[in-house]
């Protein structure tokens, strides 16, 4: 999904801001990436889509996963001053970019109520904009440029409900609307249909991880639905890859394993209770990482969108990162920020477990390191010899154990299946390490020696009886030759 959403938190009175932790690990260098890219495009990021225009929605993504991994909050605020700069129609309503920019306000100190300006010069006041798009079933509602009216997705429906929760307010119908899209399994659809307004979800057919985890966060941050959370968290579970941990964007079709998907979940999954779970989600979010020894160093820190994306980064950063005119690459650099903003979501919600192992399927080419290395495997190709790849050793195959994570929002008890305990993992070998410290080392063999077997020793034996005897006598006949 192209919208991002934010780890929930605690929310503070209105107006107060609380500041968030501050990041370790990938999360802090998922983040740096993004605050370099602000930095980097004057606060603001481009459409690739509209020249000459902004896209104010992956804006607001990045700055809600900025914050809540709590990096660069200096950058946070110019970004926060350029959004409310940004071009804001005064005929169009999008619902969830009303909540989106509530949840950015509530999150940087800015009065909802006073957000900007619109395109007519009119004050923006995205809590009564927000409640002014709202139906009488409780669900909201994106109008047209023609003034028509559509119900909105559930991304919309969630983000919306978060960020009037976030200003302080309550909406009962609106969470109402929000649970009749949980459907049997226990997942969220993405699309309420036209013209069934108070209709409940009846089949799993649109479910997916994206818009389940987006209804379990707005559920955990509206508080009274445990059940419901709980029979969504069941069902995300049940959607995560057993060996890697990753999640697919279509339940249907798990080859489809991304870090947008990954990050939400395991953001849903921590908000749940089950750490263990986030755990292994984020730990392949790790594995997506850029690594800060890439040739581009503006892509270092950044999350991939998936496997293959990385594996093209490994092989050329910069023929991904540039076209071959040497112009900037706008849709890669725009998918790289778009996913790095959604993985950082999990990151910053869950300590990554141990790297897993690497999917079956063809292998990246000879010279490019592999994003999940399999364990034992070599590291990243420094050069060749002989006309073969020489790997660099590996330093970064034993994960930290995760700590557990704090069920105080929500107390889900843990059900289902564990997760598969991690394999036992090499040694990590490093330049100024022998390559077997921490194992048993047999004792070296030395030559045979004639001196060291029985007849050396009775030889030895007899050599000395000898000697005394000569000595004896050569002492015996000193003393009778004098007399």
């Amino acid at each position: 999904m192209a919208c991002a959403l934010a780890l929930a938190t605690a929310f503070p009175a209105p107006g107060l801001a609380v500041p968030a932790p501050q990041a370790a690990g990938p999360a802090a260098a998922a983040g740096e990436f993004l605050a370099r890219e602000f930095g980097r495009l004057d606060n603001a990021f481009p459409s690739p889509t509209s020249p000459g225009n902004n896209d104010a929605g992956l804006m607001a993504d990045a700055l809600l996963a900025l914050h809540r991994a709590g990096v660069a909050p200096a950058v946070q605020a110019k970004a926060t001053a350029k959004l409310r700069a940004n071009f804001f129609s005064a005929t169009i309503v999008s619902a969830g970019v009303l909540g989106k920019d509530m949840i950015v306000a509530a999150d940087q100190g800015v009065n909802p109520r006073q957000w900007g300006k619109d395109s007519a010069g009119k004050d923006i006041d995205l809590v009564a904009r927000l409640s002014a798009a709202q139906n009488s079933a409780g669900a909201f509602e994106d109008t047209a440029a023609s003034g028509a009216r559509t119900p909105a997705n559930v991304f919309s429906q969630a983000l919306a409900l978060i960020g009037l929760r976030k200003a302080g307010i309550g909406n009962p119908a609106g969470a109402a609307a929000l649970l009749r899209q949980q459907c049997p399994g226990g997942g969220f659809r993405l699309n309420v249909p036209v013209g069934d307004a108070t209709g409940q979800c009846a089949s799993d057919a649109e479910v997916s991880a994206d818009t389940t985890a987006m209804g379990m966060w707005a559920l955990v941050e509206i508080g009274g639905h445990q059940p419901q959370v709980a029979k969504a968290l069941g069902w995300l579970r049940a959607q995560q890859d057993p060996v890697t941990g990753a999640f697919s964007a279509d339940p249907k079709n798990p080859a489809q394993v991304n870090t947008n998907s990954s990050g939400l979940a395991a953001m849903a999954l921590a908000l749940g209770g089950d750490g263990k779970a986030a755990s292994r989600a984020t730990g392949w979010l790790a594995a997506m990482q850029v690594p800060q020894s890439v040739p581009v160093p503006a892509m270092a820190g950044a999350i991939a969108k998936s496997q293959t994306d990385l594996d093209t980064i490994n092989r050329d950063a910069k023929s991904f990162w540039l076209k071959p005119s040497g112009s900037d690459n706008l849709g890669k650099q725009d998918g790289l920020r778009r996913a790095t903003a959604q993985a950082l979501l999990g990151l910053a919600a869950a300590v990554p477990g141990p790297v897993p192992p690497r999917p079956p399927g063809n292998p990246p080419h000879d010279d490019a390191p592999p994003g999940i290395p399999v364990r034992g495997a070599p590291g990243p190709v420094v050069g060749k010899s002989g006309g073969r790849p020489v790997a660099a050793p590996r330093t970064d195959l034993v994960a930290p154990e995760p700590p557990a994570v704090s069920t105080t929002v929500l107390n889900v008890p843990a059900s289902g299946p564990p997760a598969p305990a991690p394999s036992a993992q090499p040694v990590p070998v490093t330049a100024s390490t022998p390559d077997r410290v921490g194992q048993a080392r047999a004792l070296e063999s030395r030559p045979a020696s004639f001196w060291t077997g029985p007849e050396g020793v009775a030889a030895a034996v007899l050599a000395g009886l000898l000697f005394a005897a000569g000595t004896f006598w050569f002492l015996v006949r000193r003393k009778g030759s004098r007399s």
